[in-house]
Order: structure tokens, then sequence, then C-alpha cells
């Protein structure tokens, strides 16, 4: 069995409950740990088996720019990226922003596309 690591920062959107849902999309037996944090809430360390998945809702600030981001670990292979980010989210998901870990990549879900998109390649 193999071990991942996520590790996030966080922000504000419209004033409104905003759900960031990460996904382990890695092969079986691959084991992602997550870490997500805003400027003022650390989510601390989770560890998502494959198909496992982790979320957190927090209410969207009109007045601020929301930014979370994440440190991503497995197979001794680790990346950092931005979760979440209201200024750029905005125009792919209103409430509910889903995420996928995949060997191939990072994944948004574009929800007015109904579509994933690649968002970040993995090293």
């Amino acid at each position: 069995m193999t071990t991942s690591h996520v590790h996030c920062r966080g922000g504000h959107m419209s004033g409104k409950k905003i759900t960031v849902q990460v996904e382990n999309d890695l092969q079986v037996d691959t084991v992602l740990v997550l870490h997500c944090r805003s400027s003022n809430n650390d989510l601390g360390e989770k560890t998502l088996h494959s198909g496992q998945y982790e979320k957190w809702t927090f209410n969207g600030n009109p007045s601020s720019i929301t930014l979370y981001s994440c440190d991503i670990k497995w197979n001794n292979k680790q990346q950092n990226f931005t979760v979440y980010e209201s200024t750029k989210d905005e125009a792919t998901c209103t409430s509910k922003c889903y995420r996928g870990i995949s060997a191939e990549g990072i994944y948004f879900f574009n929800e007015f596309k109904n579509t994933w998109e690649k968002r970040y390649s993995l090293n």
C-alpha cells in the first residue's frame, strides 16, 4: 500500500455556502494524505484510500478573495496546488466544487459544462 499527502489553504466567495470536495482517484491501494487550509482555517491532515473523499463547507465572503491550497503526497510524489480560489472558481462552480486526484493530474469539475477539466499535471 502506498501513501499520499495533501495540504490546503483557504479564502472567500459571494456570501453563500461553498463545498469543496477532493477525491482520491489514484490506483487501488494507493493512499493519499490530504492537508488543506486557508489563511484562517486549517483543516488538518486526512488519509484517503482510493475512492474516498474529503469535503468541507465554508461561507463565501464577497468582500475578499477566498483561497484554499493543498499539498498532496503519495508514492514518494508530492504536489502543491490551489484547490479553490473564488476569483477563478466562480466561473466553474457555484456551491459544489469537486476535485479529483489521479495519476494523470488534478481535475476540477466544471458544473456549467458538465465536464472534468485537467487543471494541474503531476510530477
